[in-house]
C-alpha cells in the first residue's frame, strides 16, 4: 500500500551541504509535526552529507514541540559528526528563537546563500 505522508521537508544537496527545506507555512498541527519529525529522523539516518541547513524560507507559524523536534534532529546529527544551521527564518519566528536561546544552540543565517558559505 502507498504511502499517504505529505512531503514536509524538501531535500537537496548545494555545494556539499544537504538542505532541508520545510513545505509548510504552519508547523503547528500534531500529524503535520509528527510527519516532519518521520521525514528528519529519516534524514538524519540516511544522511550522505553530514552538514545541514534547515531553510525556513515558508514557515511562518511553529508550535513549541516542532523545537523539540529540531533539538533531536541536531543531536542525531552531530552525533554523526555533522552540523546542523538554520536560515530564512521569519521575523516572528526568529525572536522566539532568541526568546528559547536557540540562537545559542543553533546558527541562524537570514539567507541561504550566506548560510551555506559558512559551511
Amino acid at each position: 500500500m502507498p504511502s499517504t505522508t505529505k512531503p514536509r521537508v524538501f531535500v537537496e544537496t548545494v555545494g556539499g551541504v544537504t538542505v532541508a527545506s520545510f513545505a509548510d507555512a504552519e508547523l503547528t498541527a500534531d500529524h503535520v509535526i509528527e510527519e516532519v519529525s518521520d521525514q528528519l529522523n529519516n534524514l538524519a539516518e540516511n544522511l550522505v552529507v553530514s552538514n545541514v541547513l534547515l531553510n525556513f524560507r515558508e514557515v511562518k507559524f511553529m508550535s513549541s514541540s516542532m523545537l523539540a523536534i529540531l533539538l533531536k534532529f541536531s543531536r542525531k546529527v552531530n552525533a554523526a559528526q555533522g552540523k546542523v544551521k538554520l536560515c530564512c527564518i521569519a521575523p516572528s519566528l526568529k525572536e522566539i528563537f532568541k526568546i528559547m536561546r536557540f540562537d545559542r544552540i543553533f546558527e541562524i543565517y537570514d539567507q541561504e546563500s550566506t548560510a551555506l558559505d559558512s559551511f
